[in-house]
């Protein structure tokens, strides 16, 4: 139903502001707060995650 597991299917999450790693797949950093609203569907301000999966997250 495109929940969060769904929208990190083939990506490695990293918190850059937080000891949390999880996932495999493509690279995508950010904070926190940032990868937790892109993987509930929330919008994220350019920038804000980096790395090749970071399109595919809030694309």
């Amino acid at each position: 139903m495109g929940g969060g597991r769904e929208r990190a299917a083939g990506l490695r999450l990293t918190a850059t502001d937080a000891d949390l790693t999880v996932g495999d797949g493509e690279h995508v950093r950010g904070s926190a707060v940032a990868l937790l609203l892109a993987l509930s569907g929330r919008p994220v301000r350019p920038g804000e995650l980096t790395g090749p999966g970071a399109q595919s997250l809030t694309g």
